[in-house]
């Protein structure tokens, strides 16, 4: 069962995890570009992000309800006074007015077949189920996170792209512009490099709206925290874990019904349930009340008298049918969770794993033949436009071609990481910090 401390470790761990690394501290606030890592990141988001926060009140509640179902019923106290008459009544020896009777009473129920117990252990369940909850809500919450900040990240270098490639521009105009003048080049060329100028501005433009947007969702999962508007993303692509990358599926799917936060609380759920279903059944064992009284009447003969009595309902007409069958309706419908639980995490690791292994070939194959090649390539035909070796038309081609295979390369390596971090989910694996 989950006791007190096992909740306080989880909210310990979540502590650990919302510290930074030693060798990895968050810039001070005042800077106006804040250079933040991928820990970084999550750990503020695990200390200031809304949903994760209504998140643990899930466990204020659970807890509340196991002081709930723990209660012991209060004995009832009641308070009699009988007699109360206008008459004057005499005795044999003196005239003297009768006194109203009283009679103070204590009844205590008294539960019967352990369903207390049957209570405080399914609300201890319940309590286990909600911590993984909030496990399972990490998890999701931390991959939404990866994804944002590789979207910051690829924006960033999208944008830093399209800069280098605006003052190339700038730089072949400027060039250009001496020799129109000199009558070396004719000006309709002069006017395409210009719109091909303005174009690479326009393109610009779009990547400084992209950067805009994609630094507001991040900071949106981050709470939005004070003076770190101009949040930046350290240009550090993740790297896989071999130990995962390279296991087989059927090893990822075993280890994954292991780890996954979702499944653990849905088995529990389960014993729960049946606990539930127990306790349903137990209903139909009569609940004893016991009580007491005493009595003092003047008027009797007798003046004081106590007593005891029992009390048991009689289960003759309802036996607890419904309670029974909305239980069994529990239990079965906690078992069709589990089993679509595991069918789900099958499909998320046969699913993040291919994408994983497409995405990561992609980006290799930039690495290893386009990257270096296109660079070259670029210089080459700048080197042969100012010899003279090809016309402008050469030239330009060459200027778009770099810039889009740049960019499917940042997409690629972008592709990647969130393929990666979507195994990690699947797999139920944070990364180290």
């Amino acid at each position: 069962m989950l006791k007190l401390n096992t909740v306080l470790n989880v909210v310990l761990a979540l502590s650990v995890l919302a510290t930074p690394a030693p060798h990895a501290e968050i810039a001070p606030p005042d800077d106006k570009n804040i250079a933040m890592t991928e820990q970084q990141v999550i750990a503020m988001f695990y200390q200031r992000n809304l949903d994760l926060i209504a998140a643990h009140f899930n466990i204020d509640v659970a807890q509340a309800q196991e002081v709930i179902a723990a209660a012991i019923p209060n004995p009832v106290f009641s308070f009699n006074i009988s007699s109360l008459s206008p008459e004057i009544f005499k005795n044999s020896n003196s005239n003297q007015t009768a006194l109203p009777a009283i009679s103070p009473q204590l009844s205590q129920l008294i539960e019967t077949a352990g369903k207390r117990r049957l209570r405080i252990e399914s609300s201890e369940l319940a309590t286990e189920a909600v911590t993984f909850d909030l496990q399972d809500t990490l998890r999701t919450l931390t991959n939404a996170v990866r994804h944002d900040y590789y979207t910051l990240l690829l924006t960033q270098k999208t944008e830093q792209m399209v800069s280098d490639n605006v003052k190339r521009y700038q730089d072949i105009l400027k060039v250009n512009r001496i020799r129109l003048k000199t009558g070396d080049i004719a000006e309709t060329d002069y006017t395409r490099i210009e719109v091909e100028s303005l174009k690479v501005q326009a393109d610009l433009d779009q990547a400084h709206a992209a950067l805009k947007q994609a630094r507001a969702a991040l900071l949106l999962l981050l709470g939005w925290p004070e003076n770190k508007l101009d949040i930046v993303a350290v240009e550090a692509w993740p790297k896989a874990t071999p130990t995962i990358t390279h296991a087989k599926q059927e090893q990822l799917v075993k280890q994954a019904l292991e780890r996954r936060p979702d499944l653990q609380a849905a088995r529990i759920r389960i014993a729960q349930a049946q606990k539930m279903l127990t306790l349903a059944n137990r209903l139909t064992i009569p609940d004893v009340t016991v009580s007491a009284y005493y009595q003092r009447d003047p008027g009797n003969y007798f003046t004081d008298s106590a007593g005891v009595g029992i009390s048991v309902p009689l289960p003759l007409f309802y036996r607890q049918e419904g309670e029974i069958s909305q239980a069994r309706v529990g239990v079965s419908s906690a078992e069709l969770v589990l089993t679509q639980t595991e069918q789900t995490i099958h499909s998320d690791i046969m699913q993040a794993l291919a994408a994983w292994q497409g995405a990561d070939a992609i980006a290799q194959r930039f690495e290893t033949l386009v990257v270096t090649r296109i660079e070259t390539l670029r210089k080459e035909q700048e080197f042969a436009y100012e010899n003279g070796a090809i016309g402008l038309l050469d030239l330009i081609d060459a200027e778009r071609s770099y810039k889009a295979m740049m960019l499917d390369y940042y997409t690629a390596l972008a592709n990647r990481s969130n393929a990666w971090a979507d195994l990690l989910m699947a797999y139920g694996e944070e990364v180290k910090r």
